[in-house]
């Protein structure tokens, strides 16, 4: 969280950390069979395949919510320079949740489940296809200020925070899934 607090271009922060993602999927799912991808430690815990189908949802879930948030910000005058990033309260207490440093492990809303599927086919290309989605949407959102642009959670519209909350969660959502497949691929039982 604390480099993109401390970042004076938020959007080109978010854009590197994005592309480190890609580039650790790349890494974790490498010369990695179907079978591979699909391998479950237990149960109970999530095949690196799941880990990235998990990620691929939960970005494209947010899809319609930045067009619509562009949307609005757009009849707004353009910002001359990128503003500092200013987490909301609920994007700020949301972003620590979903950190890799977090503890706590939370369960994922319904909406954003992986297939509990063994078969789950080319989780790598759509999640990069995902990303690429992703980094053109931050692109667009140059001009906007993004820390007062708002958006409706995609998991309950109760829930709002901004447009560089919604950023900054999913690069530091992915961190923390990038990890967790990591970590499948390192078990010393791994296929």
């Amino acid at each position: 969280m604390k480099q993109f607090l401390d970042s004076p271009n938020l959007l080109q922060t978010i854009v590197s950390e994005a592309e480190k993602n890609s580039a650790a999927a790349r890494l974790v799912a490498a010369d990695l069979t179907e079978a591979q991808l699909n391998w479950k430690p237990s149960p109970e815990q999530w095949s690196i395949a799941q880990c990235l189908e998990h990620l691929t949802v939960a970005t494209k879930g947010f899809e319609k919510y930045f067009s619509s948030a562009f949307e609005h910000a757009r009849k707004n005058p353009q910002v001359g320079s990128a503003p500092r990033y200013k987490p909301s309260f609920v994007g700020g207490w949301l972003a620590k949740q979903v950190s890799p440093e977090a503890a706590r492990k939370l369960p994922a809303p319904k909406i954003f489940r992986p297939g509990d599927s063994s078969a789950i086919q080319g989780p790598l290309e759509s999640f990069l296809k995902a990303q690429d989605s992703f980094l053109d949407f931050v692109q667009r959102s140059k001009g906007i200020d993004y820390n007062k642009t708002r958006l409706r959670s995609p998991v309950t519209p109760l829930m709002r925070y901004s447009l560089a909350d919604a950023f900054v969660i999913t690069v530091l959502h992915g961190q923390r899934h990038l990890g967790q497949a990591r970590r499948v691929r390192e078990m010393a039982e791994f296929p």
